[in-house]
């Protein structure tokens, strides 16, 4: 064969008898096909799950770290906890228990008449189931001086009970300075368990 020849005039069937560069470039381009089909049919599921483990991997390094932080501030987050729970003890303590709400209405009352007020209504109202605690509205109609009616609201705030003025009405009367005042007040018994350690 003349050393001239050009890649139209070779046959596949005469591969071995082609000049060294062709026979050379076929060996080259055979075993790269080999290569990408290797690699497709073997290679690319191992790959991709090679790259999908690589991304677990640094998943579980970010957890690790989050977890080593939480663990080494364990004994912060257990003294936060203790003091959350003494806090939370004496907030409770705050609240009525069943058998103390007559008695927080004889606080009320008692303070108000103390204050020179005179009461017109005081009452408990529907209870209003919250979900972690249930609200007792409690409604009450006074009457008295405006210097009384701000010491009633004072010692009303004082009193070792919580007691949440929500609405209220102030207004002068018409046939002397006396001041009437309607208010809806609420406290709150607790629903839920203390907290656990």
């Amino acid at each position: 064969m003349s050393k001239s020849m050009n890649l139209r005039e070779l046959d596949i069937n005469e591969m071995p008898f082609w000049p060294a560069p062709f026979r050379f470039g076929a060996l080259v381009l055979l075993v790269v096909i080999c290569l990408g089909l290797a690699h497709y049919f073997l290679l690319a599921d191992e790959w991709s799950a090679y790259k999908r483990e690589q991304a677990k991997e640094q998943q579980l390094k970010d957890d690790y770290r989050v977890k080593y932080q939480t663990a080494v501030n364990l004994p912060v987050y257990r003294e936060q906890l203790d003091q959350l729970n003494r806090d939370l003890e004496v907030l409770l303590d705050m609240l009525p228990s069943d058998d103390e709400t007559a008695r927080l209405l004889d606080d009320i009352t008692l303070v108000g008449t103390r204050s020179g007020l005179e009461f017109d209504r005081i009452e408990w109202l529907q209870a209003q189931p919250r979900e972690f605690y249930t609200a007792l509205p409690i409604r009450i109609d006074l009457s008295g001086g405006y210097h009384q009616i701000g010491e009633f609201i004072g010692q009303i705030a004082g009193l070792h009970r919580i007691i949440n003025v929500k609405d209220f009405t102030l207004q002068s009367a018409d046939f002397d300075d006396s001041l009437t005042l309607n208010i809806t007040a609420e406290t709150y018994r607790q629903k839920t368990l203390r907290a656990e350690q």
